[in-house]
């Protein structure tokens, strides 16, 4: 009997569109759609790859041409991650009350001096929504398509202050309702208060990935006695409504990721969750100044309770919340708040043994270095930030792998000077990297015009290339300056402020150039993770 292309296995067909997409050069990577009509598994994947990630982050035409497209249960059968941003919702019920309010002489004379006036370039995006769609209709749009979504494994939704009222909260039952079952990963921003209207304590019972964010609580009254006892409350919360969620799933979360912007303490949050059977990944991003946590064994104990299971840690310490004098004087304390549980980590011999992946301020360095050496036969990923590394306390961080140099595959650091011989010492220390992310002060280690200092680099790069002295395997880089812009969404993978720093594209350009084996500046993005093979898939978002 002859063989057809339908008799074919769809893991070949998958290989043939992997060998399709690397031969268009006009592909950006994803199935074009004029090969929907080659077959079913053709199909697929590019509705794979157009309506595997959808993002309600912005009304404009773009989304609404979208919400049509997701009535259609077939369309919408392969969304696989939803992402809401509900600040437009927010904004769509207070424009319709706004034109529900009584008509006056002072709203329509001002309303007359207004009518011509330009959009202030701030407010551009804005003026780009959907002016004449209710609230309501936009949530029935997005209930009936959430309905339709029967295979969603991540959920992220960001509640913020969103005005809880009956259409909104009908839309967060209908989410839970239509992911309770598929569901692996859950991220949900908002404040303490409010996640009882997001979480049910018997939803989501299969969540291997689960991310809390605690936002800031507006309080309404001032005084430090009425501070305190909103704190109070806020810690009785958490007590009553989040631990018992998270310790409901204490058998099946792999990956915990907290983050707080709250001034709650979390000592006894720490204290109440926990232990989980297979916890792999732990994520803090948290104020650990005695106020905020005002016991650090609290969280020192729930690291080492977790050992056995954890193959990686990311710790983002934030700025504790005082009164801000400077930034010097912020950053200051922010490091006096690491060292502390750094140092207490230390303590324990048995922490931090078997880690692949390490993500941490460097805090002192010899406590750092400690903690390093503790993982470096295991470690595949590591990040040492928030301190300008030498040339010389580089090559003491390279040292601790010299008994197994292709060991580490990802790697982001904070440099003084963008050298060449720094790009050397990578080289030759690091021959197995596969990522790399370096966040640079100055370029270049003399002094002179910056034109000139450029110019000696690229020079330098170029020589180098030439006797075959970059020969390396990397293939994704970033390469970043600080104290200049940076994309919103760059800065936030890194963990650095929007206004930190600037992907200087003529720096990875010459990079790229001296060094074959550089595919893509999506060094930032490829980052604690090898890329996917599969053509469908998107550069991983790296958890913050």
């Amino acid at each position: 009997m002859p063989t057809t292309g339908d008799s074919l296995a769809p893991e070949i067909w998958l290989t043939i569109a992997d060998e399709v997409v690397a031969s268009d050069i006009y592909s950006r990577g994803r199935l074009r759609s004029r090969y929907m009509a080659v077959n079913r598994v053709f199909f697929n994947l590019y509705l794979d790859t157009v309506y595997g990630d959808v993002q309600w982050t912005k009304l404009d035409k773009a989304m609404m041409k979208q919400l049509k497209r997701l009535q259609e249960p077939v369309i919408a059968s392969h969304v696989r991650s939803l992402r809401i941003h509900a600040w437009f919702i927010d904004y769509l019920m207070k424009r319709d009350a706004q034109m529900m309010l009584p008509s006056t002489l002072p709203s329509r004379v001002l309303s007359f001096f207004t009518a011509g006036a330009k959009a202030h370039p701030a407010n551009r995006a804005q003026s780009k929504l959907i002016a004449n769609v209710s609230s309501k209709a936009i949530m029935d749009l997005m209930i009936s398509a959430i309905h339709n979504m029967k295979n969603v494994v991540e959920y992220h939704f960001e509640l913020r202050d969103l005005k809880l009222t009956k259409d909104s909260s009908r839309f967060l039952v209908a989410a839970r309702q239509a992911f309770s079952s598929s569901l692996r990963k859950l991220s949900v921003h908002t404040t303490i208060f409010k996640f009882k209207s997001v979480l049910a304590l018997s939803d989501f019972e299969h969540l291997e990935d689960l991310e809390l964010h605690f936002d800031y609580q507006c309080y309404r009254v001032h005084g430090e006695d009425a501070h305190e006892a909103s704190k109070f409350a806020e810690a009785q919360e958490l007590k009553d409504t989040i631990v018992p969620f998270i310790n409901r799933r204490n058998e099946t979360i792999q990956s915990l990721t907290i983050a707080s912007y709250s001034m709650v303490d979390l000592s006894d949050f720490l204290k109440s969750i926990g232990p989980f059977r297979s916890l792999r990944r732990l994520a803090a991003n948290v104020c650990l100044d005695p106020k905020q946590l005002s016991e650090s064994d609290a969280f020192i104990d729930f690291i080492h309770n977790h050992r056995n299971s954890l193959f990686e840690l990311d710790i983002r310490p934030r700025p504790p919340e005082e009164d801000f004098v400077d930034a010097d004087d912020t950053a200051r304390r922010r490091r006096e708040s690491w060292v502390r549980i750094q140092k207490a980590l230390l303590g324990h011999r048995d922490v931090a043994r078997s880690l692949e992946g390490l993500h941490i301020s460097v805090g002192d360095l010899n406590a750092c270095l400690a903690l390093v050496d503790r993982s470096s036969h295991s470690l595949t990923h590591l990040s040492l930030v928030d301190y300008f590394l030498s040339l010389e306390d580089l090559t003491r961080v390279f040292n601790l792998f010299a008994r197994n140099p292709f060991r580490l595959k990802s790697l982001f650091v904070w440099v003084h000077e963008l050298t060449v011989p720094l790009l050397l010492l990578l080289v030759g220390r690091l021959p197995g990297l596969h990522s790399l992310v370096l966040l640079f002060e100055v370029c270049g280690d003399v002094g002179g015009p910056v034109f000139l200092i450029q110019d000696q680099f690229f020079q330098g790069l170029r020589s180098s290339s030439s006797e075959g002295r970059l020969d390396w395997q990397v293939e994704h880089i970033s390469i970043i300056q600080m104290r200049r812009p940076i994309g919103q969404e760059d800065a936030e993978l890194l963990g650095v402020p929007s206004t930190g720093g600037y992907t200087y594209q003529r720096y990875m350009d010459a990079i790229s150039s001296a060094i074959p084996s550089i595919k893509s500046h999506k060094g930032i993005h490829w980052h604690r993770q090898l890329p996917p093979r599969r053509i469908n898939s998107t550069p991983p978002r790296p958890y913050g």
